[in-house]
């Protein structure tokens, strides 16, 4: 593991080999906790080139109303975040990586979707989150969803992909996960975390990845059954 940093002094970890297809981890409004970096880990581990850039400069939080305000001083500077994403995802194919995906994880999922929308990408896996405003990300998207989520004021995922859908476009896939709730895969917010979910939604997740990435060594690999 190594970190770099761009002309900002912001953080970006890595993890994995050189020229191996890239995943950026887009970490939530609660900042770069341990647990997006053992994820992180744990995909090189499966092959894979893994940038994790710290979002937030450094300031992580737990506490909700905290969050909330660094989410939304982050989201006023959403080209300075898509910036972070275009660093990394550069960097890797300067040095060999074939492909690059981003999952992004509730803010981090309205981020690569908006990254998505440039068209720069292979794949998304959007962890509960959705665009903000209309965006059109006409790459490969996972949607990795709570039981129920509340998308007032904003495209519901559903309705994205119905939108898609409608325009020609069928690479969107919607799944929710029965019992869980927005945050499910953030091992250090406990009231939030499912251990269940997060352990389908992450089986999913590598598999969409497989196939998006490294389609050659996917192909034979059956396909996974969907979860209700």
């Amino acid at each position: 593991m190594r970190e770099s940093s761009d002309e900002s002094g912001t953080a970006t970890t890595w993890h994995g080999e050189e020229g191996e297809p890239l995943v950026v981890l887009a970490h939530d409004w609660n900042g770069r906790l341990p647990w997006i970096d053992e994820l992180a880990a744990r995909l090189a581990a499966e092959g894979y080139r893994v940038a994790v850039p710290d979002l937030f400069g450094g300031r992580t939080t737990t506490d909700d109303d905290e969050a909330g305000e660094l989410l939304r001083e982050r989201l006023d500077d959403l080209p300075g975040a898509l910036h972070l994403v275009s660093e990394a995802i550069g960097e890797a194919r300067a040095l060999g990586s074939p492909s690059a995906g981003v999952v992004g994880f509730s803010m981090g999922a309205t981020i690569a979707l908006a990254y998505a929308a440039q068209g720069s990408l292979d794949a998304v896996v959007a962890y509960y989150g959705t665009t903000r405003g209309t965006v059109t990300p006409r790459v490969p998207v996972l949607f990795q969803l709570a039981e129920t989520d509340d998308w007032t004021g904003r495209e519901s995922p559903e309705e994205l992909q119905a939108r898609l859908t409608a325009e020609g476009f069928d690479g969107i896939e919607v799944r929710h996960y029965e019992g869980a709730v927005h945050g499910f895969q953030n091992a250090q917010i406990e009231r939030r975390f499912d251990a269940d979910a997060s352990a389908a939604a992450w089986s999913s997740t590598l598999a969409f990845l497989d196939a998006h990435l490294r389609p050659a060594a996917s192909s034979s690999t059956p396909p996974i059954a969907p979860v209700e």
